[in-house]
């Protein structure tokens, strides 16, 4: 859907100031929209997560750890697909009130295309450099968003979303290196034209909501804190918007509508986009692309 179409849509959750400037930013921070309830679900979801990945020693496909992770003291960079793990990240996602926001930024039919749960442990966690998403998993047209939810509250000292304002109606980067091996973010040559400058950091309370539109130009500095910062991300899209190329974090639940009906028409815009490379044969997190770690193995 067109923007102008997604906004002639009665409003459901946010104002229609919220809505106009999600379109005209590229994101939007929504505080303390999401229920205690839901939170501490989620934390004890988290939690167990947590303990599960004590026994792991090594990346796999479920978990991305950090330098110095061990079963005394674990430390995560990523889950991939917690949908996938545990339950109640569905649930989260279809039942809460996160569904009405979804639509009112994205039109009556939302679809999910993958989940992660990132992770910025206390004292160092990683940092992400300027990017975009769009060049990991391009789709037909640009309704395509990222999701973010702080479980706990989240302040500039532990590295939250960092966006810069106006982006997504910008270019396009490349994420490949010269010698065209792919790096998962913006090359040297082209970070002139981001203004750093200009990044609005995206911190509040728990239960605050972050989304991004997928053109946005966005990153985040280290958790240099005594405070972890988990944060919770969904990508959706339109019903309409369709992805061409592999999905680097299956899931059970890929192209499932979250809320309204199935498109019956898919909408394609007129331009051209570079590929990402083939993720078929193993994904890990952005951390270990954009540090140039191995993918982990299936």
């Amino acid at each position: 859907m067109t923007p102008e179409e997604i906004l002639s849509t009665p409003a459901r959750a946010l104002s229609q100031d919220q809505r106009e400037a999600y379109f005209e930013k590229g994101y939007l921070l929504v505080e303390r929209a999401i229920e205690a309830e839901w939170l501490e679900a989620l934390r004890r979801s988290i939690d167990a997560l947590v303990e599960r990945s004590r026994s792991v020693s090594q990346s796999d496909v479920v978990f991305d750890l950090e330098a110095g992770h061990s079963a005394e003291t674990p430390r995560l960079r990523r889950v991939s697909s917690p949908c996938d793990e545990d339950p109640t990240f569905w649930e989260f996602l279809i039942r809460s009130r996160v569904g009405e926001i979804l639509q009112d930024v994205l039109g009556p039919d939302v679809k999910f295309y993958q989940s992660k749960l990132n992770f910025k442990w206390a004292h160092g966690g990683a940092e992400v450099k300027w990017h975009q998403d769009a060049p990991f998993f391009p789709h037909t047209n640009d309704a395509v968003l990222t999701c973010g939810l702080y479980l706990h509250d989240c302040d500039l000292e532990q590295g939250p979303l960092a966006v810069i304002p106006g982006s997504h109606k910008g270019a396009i980067f490349s994420h490949y290196r010269a010698d065209g091996s792919w790096s998962g973010d913006i090359q040297p040559d082209d970070l002139p034209q981001v203004d750093a400058d200009s990044a609005e950091y995206l911190h509040g309370p728990a239960g605050s909501i972050t989304l991004h539109n997928y053109r946005a130009v966005h990153g985040s500095k280290p958790n240099n804190s005594p405070r972890g910062r988990p944060l919770l991300l969904n990508v959706v899209s339109a019903a309409d918007a369709m992805p061409y190329t592999f999905n680097p974090l299956r899931s059970q639940y890929a192209q499932r509508i979250i809320r309204g009906r199935p498109a019956r028409e898919a909408h394609l815009l007129g331009d051209r986009r570079e590929l990402p490379p083939d993720w078929s044969g193993g994904y890990t997190s952005i951390f270990a692309t954009q540090q140039s770690e191995k993918p982990a193995a299936e």
